[in-house]
C-alpha cells in the first residue's frame, strides 16, 4: 500500500502500489478525466506530480512522446495512466476533472 495525495482538495487515500495512478484515483472516486481508457492517446489524464516523483515508475516512450507534445508541460508532469505507484507516498494535483 501507498498513500496519495490529490490537490487542491488535500484528500489522501491509502491506494495499492504497483497500480497506475489514473487506476487508483478513479478507485478512490477522484474525478479525473480518461478520454483514452487509460492508452496514453490523450492529455486528458494529465497530473503535476509535486512530490515523490522517484516512487512512481520510470516514463516509458510512449508518455514521452505524448508529453513531448503538449503544452505547459514541466519536469513534474505525467500522465497518471501510465505513471505506476511505488511503495512511497505521492502527492499530485489534478489538472482536469470530469
Amino acid at each position: 500500500m501507498t498513500t496519495i495525495t490529490v490537490l487542491p482538495s488535500g484528500k489522501s487515500y491509502e491506494v495499492a502500489a504497483g497500480t497506475t495512478l489514473l487506476k487508483a484515483l478513479l478507485g478512490v472516486g477522484e474525478p479525473v478525466m480518461s478520454k483514452c481508457g487509460g492508452n496514453a492517446k490523450c492529455e486528458a489524464c494529465h497530473v503535476f506530480v509535486t512530490s515523490g516523483r522517484k516512487s512512481l515508475s520510470r516514463i516509458q516512450p510512449l508518455e514521452n512522446e505524448k508529453l513531448d507534445g503538449m503544452v505547459g508541460i514541466g519536469s513534474a508532469s505525467r500522465l497518471a495512466c501510465q505513471a505506476v505507484l511505488g511503495e512511497d507516498p505521492v502527492t499530485i494535483e489534478l489538472l482536469m476533472t470530469s
